[in-house]
């Protein structure tokens, strides 16, 4: 009977192991400009600017470290999540005639860059004008953050960031859930 457990185990294991490989080659590494639709996930590496320009994502979209994101009127299915990322321009109006995003998952956005100094350039991230269908969470992050019109079902969580948050004077966020953020 042990020998059969530790079978399945392994099974169990090797199954997962494929899938895992399976899941990362279905990736799409952006570096450049993405429109039109695309299968799977998005993932911007050390180094790449990724521009999302009407693109539709079904995989959800990762940020690695040093890589940087600008998404605009964009539909992402899954998530958005970064770590270590140089900087975050989602739907920022800063950008002309960029429109707000689509997310349909969580945003997990940790340990960002500090990008300009304060009032001398865009934030490090800007989430404006779009419509996120779960949390924001805002972990770790050294430079200046900027979340301004936002439609939010799922909470807006802050925690260990350098500073407090910006809306440019542009109307409030409309949130559904709790909030841990202060904003300046």
């Amino acid at each position: 009977m042990k020998s059969l457990a530790g079978f399945f185990v392994g099974m169990v294991g090797l199954a997962l192991a494929i899938f895992s490989d399976v899941a990362f080659a279905a990736a799409t590494e952006c570096s450049g400009v993405v429109t039109g639709k695309v299968v799977g996930a998005v993932v911007v590496n050390d180094g790449d600017v990724c521009v999302l320009g009407g693109a539709n994502v079904s995989g959800g979209v990762q940020v690695n470290g040093g890589g940087t994101l600008i998404a605009c009127g964009s539909t992402i299915n899954g998530g958005l999540v970064a770590n270590g990322a140089a900087e975050l321009l989602v739907g920022p109006e800063e950008i002309g005639g960029c429109l707000g995003n689509v997310i349909n998952g969580g945003v997990h956005i940790s340990d960002t860059g500090p990008g300009a100094p304060p009032g001398e350039g865009p934030p490090s991230i800007g989430l404006e004008n779009n419509a996120i269908r779960g949390g924001v969470f805002l972990t770790g992050n050294a430079g200046t953050i900027n979340v301004a019109t936002n439609t939010i079902a799922g909470g807006l969580f802050c925690s260990n960031n350098a500073f407090d948050l910006g809306d440019e004077g542009r109307p409030p966020n409309t949130i559904t859930g709790a909030i841990t953020c202060t904003f300046e």
